[in-house]
């Protein structure tokens, strides 16, 4: 995020700025945090790292190796010619941005800056459980990790549920999700890097604690620990009470930020390392990806990035005669930048076609806390083609990546408000609730697919009685984490149930009656390549490109990818 203008004394200021527990680079406090600062002058870099999104459910979130991520944020900051840089953390990026100084003391960092930081993760989290009473407990977790053997070279890691482990109800959002791995290396025990008092005291750089007067989860005394354990090690240290705020900071981040700018404009200006490269001249009339907010007309909102080519589409629009627009689905537990292949955007609009990346409802943690269903998703497609239309776009085509492409299929057979020019599928299943049955049955799953039926019909209807369903190898075999699929029992009923008929595209694309295009992997393993040929079959007007080679992500083939969909959207849109 850069300043709208440069700011005297600031222009060679970059805050890199890290999210908490499954946070991620831009949505919730990260992203408001980065904001708050750009309007105050100075620029933020907000960034993933390996514990974001599901890093600490599908067992690559470990907390530890995490120094290399901000490594390569520090990285890019020299790269973009900033000669000074502040490391700011909210929660669990707090720890991570504390440890990261105390172990590499990067001469670019002057400053390090945290927003309700726990002094130890491992006893802050034990202060949650023990107030809304959590089960398994910290112990019981330990004695799980220990006996699966997740720190030895022949350990087994395994997907652990803790109800009420982040609220005091019974609702699938009031648990939590842990890979015993991921636990074991931030959590347990012997997980030194998690313990923020044990390295505060090194960092060698100011501090500056911004602490809220109404946090359920840590300690309230966590600030006043952290600052005492800093000051011992001759760290400087200012510590701001945000009297009315929560732990998420929520509404509150401007209040929060408020004396950031000046402690940042008082720290140290060293010299540049290796020489400073002059910073580079904001984007103009080259492709960018503009963030919008999405209302569906439900009124729910949501993020989408439209990333568009302003001069392409012109001369794309002077020689067609028409403004079209690409709305872009995610796939399985994503959002508009993660899981909606994204390597298409910047090409298509490169070729004149904007592409507009939506996040919907069944993005992020909804299907593993069940707080949206498949079906409210056309809503939001809706949405999407409503702002389309206000951005003066005549035509739009829907596409989609797997799940996505499932939600696409079925939207485009509905009413929108600009007309269906077409149609894109990509790894799309004919039918979501037979590929998951397929798939479940190839990989031994457990709980199996019959079972997961018997299990889920019950409260498909009743919110009240959800609750969250590990289901091991259901997309690898094998037992590690990243086979499983983690929902609530109405999530999995909604999207992959027997009755699930929003989720069948099979019954929906001969009422899309512009083309599609169905792209499809040779070597997927996900979705059966015999998907694609069914669904032409019932289209009104369809082509089939199959990659030969390619697997459900299509890695390695994106190039085929663009250059299918580019040629199609030439002749048909």
């Amino acid at each position: 995020m850069r300043p709208h203008e440069p700011t005297p004394g600031r222009e060679d200021t970059l805050v890199v700025v890290v999210h908490g527990s499954m946070g991620e680079y831009l949505t919730g406090i990260p992203r408001r945090v980065a904001f708050v600062l750009a309007q105050h002058g100075l620029a933020a870099l907000s960034i993933n790292t390996r514990m974001a999104n599901y890093g600490t459910i599908y067992g690559s979130g470990l907390l530890d190796e995490t120094p290399l991520d901000i490594d390569a944020a520090i990285a890019e900051a020299r790269t973009l010619g900033y000669a000074r840089v502040v490391l700011l953390g909210h929660s669990l990026g707090g720890v991570m941005v504390v440890h990261h100084q105390a172990r590499r003391r990067t001469p670019e960092v002057v400053g390090v800056c945290t927003l309700a930081q726990p002094a130890d993760i491992r006893e802050s989290l034990r202060f949650r459980w023990e107030r809304f009473g959590a089960e398994p407990g910290v112990e019981a977790i330990d004695e799980m990790a220990v006996a699966a053997g997740v720190d030895g070279p022949d350990g087994r890691d395994d997907i652990v549920i803790v109800r009420r482990g982040s609220g005091p109800g019974g609702a699938p959002q009031d648990d939590e999700v842990w890979s015993l791995r991921c636990w074991w290396r931030s959590r347990g025990p012997e997980a030194e890097v998690g313990r923020a008092t044990r390295w505060v005291g090194e960092i060698g750089v100011p501090l500056m604690l911004v602490r809220p007067g109404d946090d359920p989860v840590i300690p309230d005394h966590s600030a006043e620990v952290l600052a005492a354990a800093a000051r011992e090690g001759g760290v400087p240290v200012e510590v701001v009470h945000v009297h009315d705020a929560d732990h998420s900071f929520w509404d509150r981040v401007p209040e929060a930020l408020e004396q950031v700018p000046a402690w940042i404009d008082g720290l140290a200006r060293p010299a540049p390392v290796g020489g400073a490269t002059p910073l580079p001249e904001p984007p103009g009339s080259a492709p960018a990806a503009r963030l919008h907010t999405v209302r569906a007309p439900d009124g729910v909102a949501h993020d989408a990035l439209l990333h568009v080519d302003d001069a392409a589409l012109a001369a794309r629009a002077a020689r067609t005669g028409r403004r079209i627009a690409i709305v872009h689905l995610h796939g399985n537990q994503g959002n508009f930048t993660v899981g909606a292949l994204r390597f298409l955007h910047p090409a298509l609009a490169a070729h004149g076609v904007p592409v507009l990346a939506l996040e919907t409802r069944v993005g992020n943690v909804s299907q593993i806390f069940g707080e949206a269903l498949q079906e409210g998703a056309i809503d939001d497609v809706a949405g999407a083609v409503d702002l389309l239309a206000e951005l003066g776009f005549d035509d739009v085509v829907i596409s989609g990546y797997s799940l996505g492409a499932v939600i696409a299929v079925r939207a485009a057979a509905g009413v929108l408000a600009l007309p269906v020019r077409g149609l894109i599928g990509l790894g799309t299943a004919a039918d979501l609730h037979a590929s998951t049955r397929r798939l479940m049955g190839v990989n031994g799953a457990r709980p199996s697919y019959g079972e997961m039926v018997e299990m889920t019909r019950p409260v498909a209807g009743r919110p009240q009685d959800d609750f969250p369903i590990v289901v091991r190898n259901a997309y690898l075999p094998g037992d590690e984490p990243r086979g499983s699929g983690v929902y609530t029992a109405r999530t999995w009923w909604h999207s992959r149930g027997p009755a699930a008929i929003d989720s069948q595209p099979i019954r929906w694309i001969a009422r899309v009656g512009a083309p599609s295009l169905l792209v499809q992997g040779g070597a997927d393993a996900i979705v059966g390549p015999g998907d694609a040929a069914r669904l032409a079959d019932a289209a009104v007007a369809a082509e089939v490109v199959m990659v030969e080679g390619a697997t459900h992500s299509f890695h390695g083939h994106e190039d085929e990818v663009v250059s299918a969909v580019a040629s199609w959207l030439d002749r048909v849109a």
